[in-house]
């Protein structure tokens, strides 16, 4: 499994902003984590404390809407993150996060992303512009598969 360098990590909107020096430091904090296929990474509602990035593999965000109706709601594979509300003290998550497939992960703390954040304040603008441009894609993606639903 090819696991993902520095520039690959640059083209994820989240760390689009960052320099390679500046990618390699949030990098010192991260992990990879391997999970077989079906597992879940966590769990709707769980407290958001991880950012997520896919090495190898597929991730579906999946969400109860109600009991016993679940909907895929999308689907990460390499170079996808997910989890970005860990970049923000105190949330949940929205969605569950369950492998399609086996996968490895590139693990974030996000209390430990947030601190370099507070240490180094233009890496954590950066970051903070990229995770606004993140938050915008998935809010763009959301609206087309709304409208595409609303007129099948």
């Amino acid at each position: 499994m090819e696991t993902l360098g520095p520039e690959e990590l640059k083209k994820i909107p989240l760390f689009q902003n960052l320099d390679s020096n500046e990618v390699a430091e949030v990098l010192k904090l991260s992990e990879r984590r391997d999970y077989a296929k079906d597992d879940f990474v966590f769990q709707q509602e769980d407290e958001a404390k991880r950012l997520f990035i896919v090495e190898n593999g597929l991730v579906a965000m999946v969400i109860q809407l109600k009991p016993g109706t679940v909907r895929v709601i999308a689907t990460e594979s390499r170079g996808g993150a997910f989890g970005w509300a860990a970049l923000l003290p105190s949330q949940r998550h929205t969605t569950s996060a369950k492998c399609q497939e086996a996968s490895r992960l590139l693990v974030l703390d996000g209390t430990k992303v947030r601190e370099l954040c507070y240490e180094n304040t233009r890496l954590g603008v950066k970051v903070m512009e990229g995770l606004a441009q993140f938050i915008a894609n998935r809010i763009y993606s959301t609206n087309l598969r709304m409208l595409d639903a609303m007129w099948i």
